[in-house]
């Protein structure tokens, strides 16, 4: 960097060099524009040096000024000097250059020991028509797309007349080229030919004339090397080829997608190539695939890294125990590798294959690095639900208890509808297995409606993911409960002192790409519970399913339903927090949680022993992370089981509504207005819910 400065004739010359390209300002008495040109001023000051701003009209002064305060702090000066100022006019122009202003001009001067940058910007240019000529084999609509893409995407940008920045449009040429060669078109020219000054209003129209040139598409594609259990899926990959427009790039896609399916499954050195010879005319491209794929390669052992705590390492160990001695399997380390996270222990987590050199068969073992989560935390929750009201909590967790990977849990939260208190604890890896087991202690203050319960409950569950999509899980509890009324009578409340012993199952199939925002995919869920000792005698079943159809990148289709039951005893017989119950926001939502149903005249729901329910979705995300909703249910209860299984009533309730839908990481905050559509006596016309999570 080096700088010259000479007087000549009362002019001011200042010659500045960046990375060896020189530029010249020129400055005139008081500038190089005359005053008619400004306006402002505006001042600044930044590291003790002050900058006025004079001109520049149709910028908006705060990004201006932000600009120039940025520029000030990296430069690192606390005094006005001439590079400096050099430098802010220089980084002033191109701010407008990149808005619009390609003739923008930015003179400065230091004077009293402020600078004084003088804009004048000119007139804004925008893009006005565009004039498409050639071989236009691509729908206009969508060259303009790719043509104007860097400047349609601006925030606030004008969609018919965004604003002229002449390298974004030459970057929008590249993209319209590259369109046509991914069709297949592999010469493809695309010229710009701009109008060569604007309109009087400052619009700049466009000439892009295309030259297609050949087309080239894929014509017979032979593939060796293939390892035999791999052959048929690589053959099922590559067998829609033929007919393809052929283009370099969707040629490498080929070669790295073969190349991964073989890594995935343990061909840890497996390499693709491919041949081919393109002919000057066009037409189709014959092309030789060859597969290097090696050797299969089992994992011999794991390697936790020594700076994480006993508890991890054993958690670690345990987790992807079954790994070892099997061969390298992309899909069963995920499902691996997602179980140690969600245990909360780790906040990065990275788990490799290392080969090791010079054993053959090839083996590796699992390197696992990372960084564990501070252990011990402490929370607050503030919430509201439609049902249990406001909600206040604190909570404790430490995943890492004691050192032993186990993670224990206490909680305390109070609604309107009494307090709940809970201790957990949690084994990620009982006995060093695959299976992970929590048992909990919890007091619970129910009191709702005409009635109140208190009870108290221990439970053990054990937990296994079998595969990315298929878990199950093995529970046992027992509870002593109390339940009093003034107003129920006791075939409304059923048993009023009773201990509850249960045990069960259930198994869930999940296809969805997200557990708590899915877009597509399904999922299944069974659930089976029976009494086992206790007051108490019966049998539930619960079935659930739902699945996902994205229509376009922001409209979303989605249904659901599910079957639930209790055999072995008549209503009246089974505690009335037992029951089945059905509408609320999973469920109807034209009533209020539990509501659908027979009701007493004081407004509580009796429940049953069968629902049915179910329930389609139209979404769409008007912004994002925001969704707007339009939804249907339908269901109904039925109270007068007699043993019968599976006795569902033909009475349907149904609901239309529209909700809201506001993204988290933990699923959507959920707005939803359900309208009762065959309104009854005492019924409300609808039900506004407010709650998290999708319906179903």
């Amino acid at each position: 960097m080096g700088n010259d400065v000479h007087e000549m004739r009362g002019h001011l010359r200042l010659v500045s060099w960046r990375a060896g390209l020189a530029s010249v300002v020129l400055l005139t008495g008081g500038g190089l524009f005359g005053a008619d040109d400004l306006s402002g001023p505006h001042v600044i000051e930044e590291a003790g040096v002050s900058v006025q701003v004079v001109g520049g009209d149709g910028m908006d002064w705060s990004d201006v000024g932000s600009m120039l305060k940025d520029q000030l702090t990296l430069s690192g000066n606390t005094q006005p000097s001439e590079p400096l100022a050099d430098d802010l006019a220089f980084f002033t122009r191109q701010l407008y250059i990149r808005e619009g202003w390609p003739e923008a001009e930015v003179a400065w001067e230091i004077k009293g020991g402020v600078i004084l940058l003088t804009i004048r910007s000119a007139q804004q240019v925008r893009v006005g028509e565009i004039t498409w000529r050639g071989d236009i084999l691509v729908p206009e609509d969508e060259l303009r797309r790719f043509l104007l893409r860097a400047s349609l995407e601006r925030d606030g940008a004008d969609k018919n007349n965004p604003v002229w920045v002449q390298r974004e449009i030459e970057a929008g040429v590249g993209l319209v080229q590259r369109r046509y060669r991914a069709e297949g078109y592999l010469q493809a020219e695309v010229l710009l030919q701009p109008a060569a000054e604007p309109h009087e209003n400052g619009l700049r129209d466009i000439t892009v004339e295309i030259k297609a040139g050949p087309h080239f598409t894929f014509g017979t594609v032979a593939f060796t090397g293939a390892p035999p259990e791999l052959e048929h899926l690589m053959q099922e990959q590559i067998a829609q080829t033929p007919g393809v427009p052929f283009n370099e790039a969707r040629m490498q896609q080929i070669e790295g997608k073969l190349t991964s399916m073989a890594k995935e499954r343990g061909w840890l050195l497996a390499t693709t190539s491919s041949s081919y010879t393109l002919g000057q005319a066009g037409g189709t491209v014959d092309v030789q695939l060859t597969m290097e794929a090696g050797e299969r390669v089992l994992i011999a052992r794991l390697s936790p890294h020594e700076n994480f705590s006993r508890g991890s390492t054993r958690v670690l160990r345990a987790g992807f125990k079954k790994a070892v001695g099997k061969y390298y399997s992309a899909e069963d380390l995920d499902v691996m590798f997602k179980r140690a996270l969600d245990t909360g222990m780790f906040a990065r987590l990275d788990v490799e294959p290392q080969l090791q050199a010079g054993i053959s068969p090839p083996v590796a073992e699992l390197r696992m690095t990372g960084e564990e989560t501070k252990p011990q935390t402490l929370g607050f929750e503030l919430g509201y639900d439609t049902f249990l009201g406001a909600q206040a909590g604190v909570n404790y967790r430490n995943t890492n208890f004691r050192d032993t990977g186990n993670t224990l849990a206490a909680e305390l939260n109070y609604s309107l509808a009494g307090p709940l208190g809970s201790v957990a604890l949690t084994d990620p890896a009982i006995f060093n297995s695959g299976f992970s087991s929590t048992l909990r202690l919890a007091l619970e203050n129910f009191s709702l409606f005409e009635y109140s319960r208190y009870g108290s409950s221990l439970n053990l569950q054990l937990t296994r993911q079998v595969t990315k999509a298929f878990s199950y899980s093995l529970f046992a509890g027992f509870s002593v409960n109390t339940v009093s009324t003034d107003v129920l009578t006791d075939a409304e409340l059923g048993p009023s002192n009773y201990a509850l012993g249960t045990i069960g199952g259930s198994v869930m199939l999940d296809f969805r790409d997200s557990p708590v925002l899915p877009r597509k995919g399904w999922f299944l869920s069974g659930r089976l519970e029976s009494t086992a000792g206790g007051d108490v005698t019966y049998m539930r079943t619960d079935l659930r399913g739902a699945f996902y159809v994205p229509i376009t990148k922001k409209f979303r289709f989605a249904a659901g339903g599910g079957l639930l039951s209790i055999q072995g005893s008549p209503v009246e017989d089974l505690p009335i927090d037992s029951r089945v119950f059905n509408g609320g926001p999973n469920t109807v939502r034209s009533f209020a949680e539990r509501e659908l149903g027979p009701m007493t005249t004081g407004g509580t729901p009796l429940g049953g022993t069968a629902a049915v329910f179910g329930s389609a979705e139209f979404s769409y995300e008007i912004y994002p992370n925001l969704e707007i909703a339009l939804f249907g249910d339908v269901g109904s209860l039925s109270g007068a089981n007699n043993g019968t299984p599976f006795d569902y009533s033909s009475d349907f309730r149904t609901a239309i509504g529209a909700g809201l839908r506001y993204k988290l990481p933990f699923g959507p905050i959920r707005i939803d207005y359900g309208h009762n559509m065959n309104q009854r006596p005492g019924e409300g016309s609808g039900m506004l819910h407010v709650t998290v999570g999708f319906a179903f």
